[in-house]
């Protein structure tokens, strides 16, 4: 991303990065992420192309901003007030409470977005790095003969279908389903284990 976020920003700057990213969604619920276009994009929320250039590199900088916004919403940054066993089932319900939330957009954008497109990919490969960020500041994980990516992954692709199976799904999971799943299928390595 061209604009540095961790220099205080201003009213302008936030409101600007909130329209852009406000306007994806939107455009995200009536189309493919990979036909989106930045002079669609700056057309919608009336601002001139050279505004997303200032902040943007491109399309796919400003889906990845979007990612980052998520998680502080859902305040996946907070994980290391958590207790290490506790982590996975709390940021599966933080997860769950967001897209329940939010259920209404994610159906209508997964109408127009399929699970192996560009910008579930996208959302994937951030779900990734914050799972990796959380286990790699776990001691435990240090101790395992595994290595840190293939545990990441594993963590990672199981929250996914997790969260595909209660949302996304004719034959949907409920919360509590979702939760044994969970337990279930990370809870043998996190017992054996000691991870997170």
């Amino acid at each position: 991303m061209k604009y540095d976020l961790s220099k205080k920003t201003n009213r302008f700057a936030e409101r600007t990065l909130k329209d852009f990213s406000e306007t994806l969604f939107s455009l995200l619920e009536k189309k493919k992420f990979e036909d989106i276009t930045v002079n669609e994009l700056c057309s919608v929320c009336n601002y001139p192309r050279a505004t997303f250039y200032n902040y943007f590199q491109d399309i796919y900088d400003l889906l990845d901003y979007c990612w980052g916004n998520m998680s502080m919403e859902i305040n996946i940054e907070d994980y290391k007030s958590i207790e290490p066993d506790e982590r996975t089932q709390v940021l599966f319900e933080r997860l769950y409470e967001f897209f329940e939330k939010k259920k209404d957009i994610v159906n209508n954008i997964m109408l127009h977005n399929e699970i192996d497109g560009a910008m579930a990919e996208s959302l994937k490969r951030f779900m990734l790095l914050k799972i990796r960020e959380i286990l790699s500041s776990c001691g435990c994980v240090k101790n395992k003969n595994m290595p840190l990516e293939m545990i990441t992954m594993h963590y990672s692709n199981t929250l996914q279908m997790v969260l595909e199976f209660c949302f996304l799904r004719k034959d949907s999971i409920s919360k509590e389903e979702a939760r044994i799943s969970i337990d279930y299928l990370l809870g043998t390595l996190e017992k054996k284990g000691g991870l997170l």
